[in-house]
């Protein structure tokens, strides 16, 4: 069946008036909000150019024919869910009708197969004949097989058709799949052009509606000659075929000069490509996928066919992170760096198992999550697909802190830091910190020390760390709080209580202006305020309490 050009306008009319000719006929109308329909013919964006058609199709419908509404790709991005059935096969209200479709706003992906799906079971196709009439501007892009799905439905269905519209649609792979859902249900397949046919498809196709007969679909438009002077084809290595999802190729020519990249012709997409090159002479394809890219040089001479085949020299590695043995690694948080064999950076991914395709040869694989990070080396084979286990060895530490044992939980503002325990140096080498109570920490299993601290006020509390396993560790601070007040003061300092052998105190920390409020450890303190000619206001023993917040006037 070849697939005809003919505008929008023109075509949903004759589908619609088609699907409606016998009376009680039941349809439903599948529309495309996926964020491409965002794109512009003539200044206008599709979106808009949909709304209007639909709208004036609508004012000629049957009242005595059913009609529903199914729309995907307009509530949400990136997913494949994102499908709503509007409205069920019922006698149409335009004005109800209308108003989502007004309302429409495109984000999403284009999972156009499965919403066939359900609009085929809205209207029980099982039971009852049924019309779908799918307009979409895209290929699928949710990992359905629209050939397989549409010659199920027309398997199990009774009297269940199809007919597809390409709406503003140059992607040969969204063409083949249009073509084929409508050729496996009987239906018909089109493309529709620009929004200047629109108008006068729509009024030709009013004006030759009659009741009974209805009017054959007008005549489609020739198709149009389509030529190409280049063909190219990728595989993964020598005999195999990329795999999904790995099959979306991205193709960026240029000119040679010197055998190096001279001036940017074109991009294009797709593993078969047909396209044109206006560039002769040497030539050079930057073909991609995932993390693979190789650079193809090849000579073209404009208007002559030349076929460029593509061998990434490529595999597959499918990665398992572990923390421990038998518990994965989270799908949020863990990073993948991979680097060449010589230290070279290579690419990033993320995720607890991501599966990536790989140009042929060594490289190490530094996995992180929180503080805790892994080295592994691996090597791709050319059309191998492999599974490789990256064990952590990592688990966790869920860090609360209170001022006292049982009492108020310590404020965002708390430092919480994990260190190795003192080596023979009696340092604690630092490992990472985090703000705030009921933070978690991911580090490598060992033995830990977490230190709290909040102004003057600090503490320990040791801590064992197991692989795979999240571990509680709730520290006490042994603090209250100072609050000191001193109207004429130009700055406040607190020291220790305790006098040294000298007979000093310790400083530990000053304030400017009239008032100070600081966090500190049970125990003695001195307070001593000052004037702004640096003399003696007064000054004072503090006893702090666990727990308890002691306040202090200065004359």
């Amino acid at each position: 069946m070849a697939l005809k050009r003919i505008s929008l306008a023109l075509l949903l009319t004759s589908l619609l008036s088609t699907a409606a000719a016998s009376e009680g006929q039941r349809t439903i109308l599948v529309l495309d909000a996926s964020g491409s329909m965002w794109a512009q013919i003539h200044g206008v964006s599709k979106m808009d150019i949909a709304r209007d058609v639909v709208g004036k199709v609508l004012g000629k419908w049957k009242p005595e024919d059913d009609l529903g509404l199914v729309v995907y790709g307009h509530r949400e991005k990136g997913s494949c869910t994102d499908i709503e059935t509007i409205f069920p096969p019922r006698p149409l209200d335009v004005g109800a009708y209308m108003s989502p479709i007004k309302s429409l706003v495109p984000k999403g992906k284009t999972p156009m197969t499965q919403a066939v799906r359900q609009a085929a079971e809205a209207l029980k196709y099982t039971e009852q004949k049924g019309t779908v009439i799918l307009v979409s501007d895209g290929v699928e892009t949710c990992e359905a097989d629209p050939c397989a799905v549409a010659r199920e439905l027309e398997k199990n269905g009774i009297g269940f058709t199809v007919h597809t519209v390409g709406f503003g649609l140059d992607d040969k792979s969204a063409v083949d799949q249009l073509k084929c859902i409508a050729e496996e249900t009987g239906g018909i397949a089109v493309l529709a052009d620009n929004a200047e046919e629109l108008e006068t498809a729509m009024t030709q196709t009013v004006e030759a509606k009659v009741e009974e007969p209805p009017p054959p679909p007008p005549a489609p438009a020739p198709e149009p000659t389509i030529t190409h002077d280049l063909t190219g084809h990728v595989v993964m290595a020598d005999g195999v075929e990329l795999p999904k999802p790995f099959d979306s190729v991205v193709w960026v020519f240029s000119q040679t000069v010197n055998g190096a990249e001279g001036e940017y012709i074109s991009t294009e997409y797709g593993n078969d490509l047909k396209t044109d090159i206006t560039k002769s002479g040497d030539l050079m394809a930057t073909v991609s996928s995932d993390f693979t890219k190789v650079i193809v040089p090849f000579k073209h001479d404009d208007g002559k066919l030349t076929d460029v085949p593509v061998n990434l020299n490529a595999g597959v590695m499918k990665f398992q992170g572990m923390m421990d043995e038998s518990t994965n690694l989270p799908k949020d948080g863990p990073s993948w760096v991979f680097s060449k064999a010589d230290g070279t950076y290579y690419a990033t991914g993320y995720g607890g198992a991501p599966t990536h395709m790989f140009n042929a040869g060594d490289y190490v694989a530094k996995v992180t999550m929180g503080s805790a990070s892994v080295d592994v080396a691996f090597s791709v084979a050319p059309g191998q697909i492999k599974e490789m286990v990256v064990l952590l060895g990592a688990g966790s530490a869920r860090v609360t802190g209170t001022y006292s044992p049982g009492g108020e939980t310590l404020p965002d503002g708390t430092a919480f830091e994990i260190r190795k325990p003192a080596g023979i140096d009696g340092k604690m080498e630092w490992i990472t910190t985090q703000y705030g109570s009921g933070k978690v920490f991911e580090v490598p299993a060992g033995d830990y020390v977490l230190i709290a601290n909040l102004d003057l006020a600090t503490a320990q509390l040791p801590v064992k760390v197991v692989a795979g396993k999240e571990t509680t560790a709730a520290i006490n601070l042994n603090a209250g709080y100072i609050s000191v007040s001193s109207p004429a003061a130009a700055r406040i300092e607190i020291l220790s209580g305790e006098k040294a052998l000298d007979g000093k105190r310790t400083w530990l920390t000053t304030d400017y202006g009239a008032t100070s409020n600081k966090a500190a450890n049970a125990g003695t303190y001195h307070v001593i305020a000052y004037s702004s000619e640096d003399a003696v206001i007064a000054e004072k023993d503090v006893v702090v309490e666990a727990g308890k917040r002691v306040e202090v006037s200065l004359p």
